[in-house]
């Protein structure tokens, strides 16, 4: 009881000090260098639809069919956010792209060498990984998203329809 007391205090705070130096770092978020018209193009597609309770429930499917662990859902922002396993994580955004489309924007960070959160700026990885599936899963064609100034402009990946056939290049 005496050494408790008389060293108790200190021997608490040295310990807290010393723990305090063993956390691990808090990981930092990477950005991608690429520019937001680069970003916009391999991470966003438009669909043939009015009907984003569909294209919503359909993002979610598709993320679940690829072994993503659904983490949150706000149907009324029209996102979702997901991982797979710890390392790799999606946020899916739905939401109208003129009156006749809904547009899918997907967001990818990867964890690298656990301290990283680095942003995926492959559009293959977009392109293969989540858009095709998501096609097949909406049972629609996947379409290159732009403004609606440029929405008749020749697309700048590959064109999937509902069977997972490119008919784009």
């Amino acid at each position: 009881m005496i050494f408790s007391y008389r060293f108790g205090p200190g021997l608490v705070a040295a310990s807290l000090l010393l723990m305090a130096g063993c956390t691990p770092p808090v990981p930092t978020d990477v950005m991608s260098t690429k520019s937001a018209v680069e970003l916009r193009a391999m991470q966003e597609r438009t669909f043939d639809t009015t009907d984003r309770n569909k294209a919503l429930r359909s993002t979610i499917a598709t993320l679940q069919d690829l072994g993503y662990i659904v983490n949150k859902i706000e149907p009324p922002a029209g996102t979702v956010s997901a991982e797979k396993d710890t390392i790799l994580k999606l946020t899916a955004s739905v939401f109208p792209h003129g009156t006749s489309q809904m547009a899918v924007r997907a967001n990818a960070m990867v964890l690298i060498g656990g301290l990283k959160n680095t942003q995926v700026d492959d559009p293959l990885f977009y392109q293969q990984r989540f858009f095709e599936p998501l096609s097949r899963t909406i049972a629609l064609t996947a379409l290159p998203a732009g403004d609606a100034a440029s929405d008749n402009k020749v697309a700048t990946g590959p064109v999937i329809d509902a069977n997972g056939v490119r008919i784009g290049r």
